[in-house]
Parts: structure tokens; C-alpha cells; sequence
């Protein structure tokens, strides 16, 4: 492991860190999560590859206090990691797969692109409505009852999952990241299909989807396919959401087995 700094377009220090040696890959993590979520997954295919796996913006290592929050930032953001390192493979994750897909779009990256389930408003909008209602709770300093709201309506977990999931020490940090997640929340839902043009991609591209997750994944992922052509599917058997923790093992055979094609 060895950690790093690039700076963004705005001067943002964005924080990653590398692991192995060999072709580099960088993954771009979703919206409740940070780069040490990915270690567990990075330490497998680093027996292959250079990974390197960064902070986005607002958490972690990459602290993004001194400027207003834009999504135009977060594909800066990428670009540095991707010019520092000189990566032609891009992983994106959940909110990180929409960066990646629109950082491929803006820079017309003709690498490869994998993305495990990335969030977009293509068929229908990521907030259902209920933007307006969590950013209150945010305002008001309730966020116990903005992150119930975020996962239950909007993330799409089934209440019994959740009540289990609020039970354990994972919701103080899913608590601290959720105004992170109301901003990106919002970028999502104007990420929809006026915002993807087909005619800009040059990537090689793969989706992965898990043959457990939820609903919204399932239509995100739906999304994806019906707009960008030549898009490979890949299903995580007995996955959801989180095979990077759950399952690092089965994510790197699968990333292998995409990378393998060409």
C-alpha cells in the first residue's frame, strides 16, 4: 500500500492509494462509501494489476470545503487520477459508475470501463420525490431520520434489512455521509437520458449487476443498457451491492474475466 495526493481543477487535494504492480486501474467508489471500503477488493487485484482507489470529493482524504460542489468537479476529479496514473481501465461504483460514465463521455476516454451497478435517472428519477424532503431533515440536524429515509425510499433496502443494518456500529458512518449523499443525490437525478449521448462513448464497456440487488439497482442498470450500445452484462451470482466487501474473491474473477475479452 502506498498513499498519494493529485490535485483537482479547483486545487482540491483528492487522497488514494495504490496497491500492487502491472496495468493501473482506478475505481471511483459510490456515495456512502470511501476508498478504504475497496482495500479488501483492491488487494486481490493487485496480484494483477496497479489499483488505485480514491477518495471522491467530501470525504476521507479529499475534503472539499473551500468550494461550492458541482459534478463537473467530481470528472475533474477522475481525470487527475487518470492522468496521474496514466490508467486505461476505469471501475466505477454505484454513484462512481455515473462519474466514470460521464467522465468518459466529457474526455472521450477510449479505454476500458466497468461499472458494478451505476445510479442514473435514465428511466426513472434516483430521488422519487424525495429530495426535498431529506434535504429538511439535513437542514434540521436530524440525520438518523434523513439516512432512514435515504435507505428505506430511495436506496431501496427492504425495512427489515435496514432496521438490522441501523442496529450495527456501519450507520454512524452512513449517518456522517448522508448530506454527501443529498448533494449527489440531487446530480443524479439530472443524470438522465438527455445527459447520456451514445455517440460520445469510445470505452469499452461492461455492466455488472448482482442477482440480489434491488429494485432501483435493477432499473439503473436497465438504464445503462438501453442507451449506450455494445454494453457486456455480467451477473454477480448471490451479490447485491456489496460484493467489493462481501465477496472480493468472485468481483476480481468477474473484473478479470471482462479484461480478458480484449
Amino acid at each position: 500500500m502506498v498513499t498519494g495526493i493529485v490535485i483537482s481543477g479547483d486545487g482540491t487535494e483528492i487522497g488514494y492509494t495504490k496497491f500492487g504492480n502491472g496495468q493501473a486501474i482506478v475505481i471511483s467508489h459510490g456515495s456512502y462509501t470511501g476508498q478504504e471500503d475497496w482495500f479488501a477488493f483492491a488487494k486481490k487485484l493487485a496480484v494483477t494489476f496497479t489499483v488505485y482507489v480514491y477518495d471522491r470529493r467530501g470525504r476521507g482524504q479529499s475534503i472539499d470545503t473551500n468550494s461550492p460542489y458541482t459534478f463537473d468537479k467530481e470528472l475533474d476529479d477522475l481525470a487527475a487520477m487518470v492522468d496521474h496514473t496514466s490508467a486505461t481501465i476505469i471501475l466505477g461504483h454505484s454513484f462512481g459508475g455515473a462519474v466514470a460514465l460521464a467522465y468518459t463521455m466529457r474526455e472521450g476516454f477510449s479505454g476500458k470501463l466497468i461499472m458494478y451497478e451505476p445510479m442514473n435517472s435514465i428511466l426513472r428519477q434516483v430521488s422519487e420525490g424525495y429530495l426535498k424532503e431529506l434535504k429538511v431533515l439535513v437542514e434540521k440536524g436530524d440525520l438518523d431520520g434523513a439516512t432512514l429515509l435515504a435507505q428505506l425510499k430511495i436506496v431501496g433496502i427492504p425495512g427489515a434489512s435496514v432496521e438490522m443494518f441501523r442496529n450495527s456500529p456501519f450507520w454512524n458512518t452512513f449517518i456522517k455521509r448522508t448530506p454527501i449523499f443529498v448533494r449527489e443525490l440531487e446530480v443524479l437525478d439530472t443524470f438522465n437520458s438527455t445527459a447520456v449521448n451514445p455517440e460520445k462513448i469510445k470505452a469499452k464497456i461492461w455492466l455488472l449487476l448482482g442477482d440480489e440487488s434491488w429494485c432501483v439497482l435493477r432499473i439503473a442498470a436497465a438504464g445503462v443498457v438501453s442507451m449506450v450500445k455494445g454494453v457486456t452484462v455480467y451477473p454477480l451470482v448471490g451479490q447485491s451491492h456489496f460484493a467489493y466487501s462481501e465477496n472480493p474473491v468472485l468481483l476480481r474473477e468477474i473484473v478479470l474475466k471482462c479484461l480478458k475479452e480484449i
